[in-house]
Formats: C-alpha cells, sequence, structure tokens
C-alpha cells in the first residue's frame, strides 16, 4: 500500500503543478485582454509602432546593467560560501534570470541553485543566500519606494505615510528579533531546515559586511530600475517625472515576486497602467512604454537563455585538435 501512495505523489504534484500553471496563464490572459479593452487600441497601436531611438538604446543599457547588478548583489551573498569567480556566477545568474523570465521565476531559482551547486555551493547555502537577497529586495521596495508611491498617487497626507512606514519598520524588525531568537531551537530538530538556518544567519555574524554591500547594490539597483523605465516610457514619446518613476517601478517590482501571473505578465502592466495614470501621463503611451520594457525582456531572456544553452553543452575540443 505504501508503495502505491509513493507511485502517486509524482503523478499529484504534477498535475497540481500543471493547474497552477494553467490558472497563472488565466490570469495573465484576463489581465491582458482587460488591458487592452480599456486603453484606445489605434492610439497605443500609433505609439507604440514609432519609438524615439535614442530612449530605446539606453533603455536596453541601463537593463543590462541593472540585471548585472541583480546578480552581482547575490555574488555577494554567494561569495562567503565559496570562491566562485564572479564571471561564472553571472553567466549562470544570466541564464536563470533568462528561464525565470520565459516560465515561472522560481523555476530560475531552482536553475540558479542546481547551477551554484556545480561550484561546490550546497543547495542550503544557496538558499539562504537566495532568500536573504530577495529578503532585502522586497524590503528596500516596500519601505522606501512604495511610501512615497502611495503618497505620489493618493490624497494620503505624507506624514501619515512616514508614520506608517515607521510603524511598519519597527514591527518587522521585531519579527526579524523573533525569527533570529527562536528559529534554532524551531528548526534545530530537522537537519536540513538545521544547516539552512546556520547558513542564513551567518549574515548577521560573520557576512555583516557583504549583508551591508547588498542592501547598498540593491539601493543602486532600484534607482537603475527607475531609470530603465523612465528611457522606456521617453521612447514612448513621454516626459515622465523622474522622482515619481523611480517610485513608482520600485513598487511595480513587488508585482513580481507575487505568483498570480505568470512572470507578472498583465497584471504588472495593468498596475502600472493604474499608477502613471494616477500621476496624469497618457494611457496608451504608458502602456507603449511598458510594451517595450516587456518585450525587450522577453527578447533578451530567449537570446541569453539560446547561446549560454548552446554554451554549455559545446563539448571541448580534444588536444591537438584543429
Amino acid at each position: 500500500m505504501n508503495d502505491k501512495v509513493d507511485c502517486d505523489q509524482p503523478a499529484v504534484s504534477t498535475e497540481k503543478n500543471i493547474l497552477w500553471f494553467v490558472f497563472r496563464l488565466s490570469v495573465s490572459v484576463a489581465l491582458v485582454v482587460w488591458i487592452f479593452k480599456s486603453v484606445d487600441v489605434g492610439a497605443f497601436t500609433q505609439a507604440a509602432i514609432s519609438p524615439r531611438v535614442i530612449p530605446m538604446i539606453a533603455m536596453v543599457v541601463f537593463s543590462l546593467f541593472f540585471v548585472f547588478l541583480g546578480g552581482m548583489k547575490l555574488w555577494v551573498l554567494m561569495r562567503g560560501f565559496s570562491p566562485i569567480p564572479l564571471k561564472r556566477f553571472m553567466a549562470y545568474f544570466f541564464f536563470a534570470g533568462s528561464v525565470g523570465s520565459l516560465v515561472p521565476a522560481i523555476i530560475g531559482d531552482f536553475t540558479l541553485i542546481g547551477l551554484a551547486k556545480r561550484s561546490q555551493i550546497p543547495i542550503h547555502q544557496s538558499v539562504s543566500a537566495l532568500l536573504m537577497d530577495r529578503f532585502i529586495t522586497i524590503i528596500v521596495a516596500v519601505f522606501i519606494f512604495t511610501p512615497f508611491t502611495i503618497a505620489l498617487v493618493s490624497s494620503v497626507s505624507p506624514l501619515y505615510i512616514i508614520l506608517l512606514t515607521s510603524a511598519s519598520v519597527l514591527l518587522s524588525g521585531g519579527l526579524v528579533w523573533i525569527v533570529y531568537k527562536f528559529a534554532p531551537s524551531a528548526l534545530g530538530k530537522v537537519a536540513v531546515m538545521k544547516n539552512f538556518w546556520v547558513a542564513f544567519s551567518l549574515y548577521f555574524t560573520t557576512y555583516r559586511k557583504d549583508l551591508s554591500i547588498n542592501m547598498i547594490v540593491c539601493g543602486l539597483r532600484g534607482i537603475v530600475s527607475g531609470l530603465t523605465l523612465i528611457f522606456a516610457l521617453m521612447a514612448a514619446d513621454l516626459n515622465p517625472p523622474v522622482f515619481a518613476t523611480l517610485c513608482i517601478s520600485n513598487s511595480l517590482s513587488i508585482i513580481t515576486h507575487i505568483p498570480v501571473s505568470l512572470s507578472g505578465l498583465g497584471f504588472f502592466e495593468g498596475s502600472g497602467l493604474l499608477l502613471f495614470e494616477a500621476i496624469g501621463m497618457n494611457r496608451e503611451k504608458v502602456l507603449a512604454g511598458l510594451f517595450y520594457h516587456r518585450l525587450y525582456i522577453i527578447i533578451w531572456a530567449a537570446l541569453t537563455a539560446l547561446v549560454l544553452t548552446r554554451s554549455a553543452s559545446r563539448k571541448p575540443r580534444p588536444e591537438g585538435g584543429v
């Protein structure tokens, strides 16, 4: 009977994954349909087919820099566990990021974890670095940029936003302290979780410098993210306000971590339309800018995945060969 249960488990897991994929695909399709029903398709088409070239080139350059900074800040957290060269790690990161842009993002994370294992970084260590990096990214977006976004697109008093943010920071700090205090006893009963916690807790003791560098690079990456979106909107013949776009861009980045659609497709664009419209920007041109942003990500991800896959599968030449 146990054999039957064991045999059925992978089938049940596969079925759940398929259903979850279908759900997320359905959400993406529904959101995309809603977006195009809420805009003048003719005006959007006219804006989208004639992008401004120089801002488009700038968008590509800053987007590549954005990806590089993402790999660098994660490499800073990984290098304490293994002296992996930055160049090799960036190849892993670009490939995993490309995979995560074309399929559910968690598959990209699993890809990076598998590649890190090839460089002698155990799974519990790479997972701890990924979670710490993701945690800092979300904290920076939520507590630094999002309060300003709320103040810009609503009539809420900035003072109220500051007070609410301060209370949230204190609450989050308290929760982190509680987890740090009681996690060892709670997780110590399971060997795998114990190893994970030992690696994770090193960032609060031994690798504080690496953690600080990660935070600084994360803040810089947030600015570059905003500049990338600014140039995308400029390519659609808009003159977006710099500070507001920086804040909105980082607030939108939180959307990509909510697993309700495929890589944020539709959810990201729909939220962007609502936020930019709230500060008085043209809906159709904003959608054109977001379209450039999304199309570039898909094209770049596909090309990167293709090139790195071919490079990894290429057999080394035998010595003395031509």
